[in-house]
C-alpha cells in the first residue's frame, strides 16, 4: 500500500482544476452559509445594519485560500505530507518535519503582521482581533490547567478577572502607568492561584471543579457589588498602553505628546 501510495507521488503530474474549482465553490458556499450572517449583520443600536463586502471578503479569502490548498495537495510536497497523515499505524516511517527551520521565518514574519497590522485595519477589526486574542490566551492557560495538569477548574476566568482588575485599580489608586501595572496584575493574578491552589491540592475531579466554581462565583460576586472600591458593573477605566512614552489617542494626557503628532500622521478615530 505504501509503494502504491509513494508511485502515485511519483507519478503526480499537472493539476486537475476541475476538482479544485469544486472544492474551492463548495467552500465558499459553507463559508458564506457558516460565518456569513455571524459577520455580514452588525447590531447598531437597536437595529441590524448589513455588511456584505465583509462577507464578500470573508468568502473570498475562503475560496482563495481553498483553492490554493487544492493545488498544492495535488503536488509532491502535498502529496508526502497526505501520506504522512494516513501513515500513522501503517508501519511506515515518516521523516518528522523541521519545525525549528520553518519558525525562523514564521515567527518574524508574525512580528512584521503585528506591527503592520494595527496601522491599516480600523477600530472594530482591531477590537474584534483584541477580543478573539484574548479568548486564545485564555484557552491556552485553561490547556495547560484542564489538558496538561489534569485538573477540572471551572473557576478559571476568575484570576484573569484578578489580573484585569489589578491592572485597574493599580492605575486607579497608585498613579501607575500601563507598563507599570502589567507585571504587577500578572503577580496578583499568580498569587490568588497560588492561595487557591495550595487548600485543594489534594483535590481532583468533581471537588476541585465545585470549589474553583465556588472561588470563581465569589470574585464575581464582590468585583460586582464593592462599588466603592471596584466601581460595580461599570467596571473601572484602565490605562492605556504606550509606545515609549508616546500615547495613541486623539489628545495626550498631563503634557505628553500623541503618536500620531510625533510621525506626523492624521487621526483617524475610526
Amino acid at each position: 500500500m505504501s509503494v502504491a501510495k509513494t508511485a502515485s507521488i511519483s507519478e503526480t503530474k499537472g493539476f486537475d482544476l476541475k476538482r479544485s474549482l469544486l472544492e474551492t465553490i463548495v467552500a465558499g458556499l459553507l463559508a458564506l452559509i457558516v460565518f456569513g450572517p455571524v459577520v455580514g449583520v452588525v447590531l447598531d443600536g437597536y437595529t441590524f445594519n448589513a455588511e456584505p463586502r465583509r462577507v464578500a471578503w470573508l468568502v473570498g479569502g475562503v475560496m482563495v485560500g481553498r483553492f490554493l490548498l487544492s493545488l498544492f495537495l495535488q503536488t509532491a510536497p502535498g502529496q508526502r505530507m497526505l501520506l504522512g497523515f494516513d501513515s500513522g499505524g501503517s508501519g511506515v516511517h515518516v521523516t518528522a518535519p523541521d519545525y525549528k527551520s520553518r519558525l525562523r521565518y514564521i515567527i518574524p514574519a508574525l512580528i512584521v503582521i503585528a506591527i503592520v497590522f494595527p496601522i491599516f485595519a480600523n477600530k472594530y477589526l482591531l477590537t474584534v482581533v483584541i477580543l478573539g486574542l484574548i479568548y486564545v490566551l485564555l484557552g491556552l492557560g485553561l490547556n495547560i490547567v484542564v489538558g496538561l495538569a489534569g485538573l477540572l477548574d471551572l473557576g478559571y476566568v476568575a484570576f484573569y478577572a484578578i489580573g484585569a482588575y489589578g491592572l485597574a485599580l493599580g492605575y486607579q489608586y497608585l498613579g501607575l502607568g500601563f507598563w507599570s501595572v502589567l507585571p504587577l496584575a500578572a503577580i496578583a493574578a499568580a498569587l490568588a492561584g497560588c492561595i487557591l491552589g495550595f487548600p485543594v491540592l489534594r483535590m481532583h475531579g468533581d471537588y476541585l471543579a465545585i470549589v474553583t466554581l465556588g472561588f470563581g462565583e465569589i470574585i464575581r460576586l464582590v468585583l460586582n457589588n464593592w462599588l466603592s472600591f471596584t466601581g460595580g458593573p461599570n467596571g473601572m477605566p484602565a490605562p492605556s498602553p504606550t509606545f515609549f512614552g508616546l500615547e495613541f489617542g486623539r489628545r495626550a494626557k498631563d503634557g505628553g505628546v500623541p503618536i500620531h503628532e510625533f510621525f506626523g500622521f492624521e487621526y483617524n478615530a475610526s
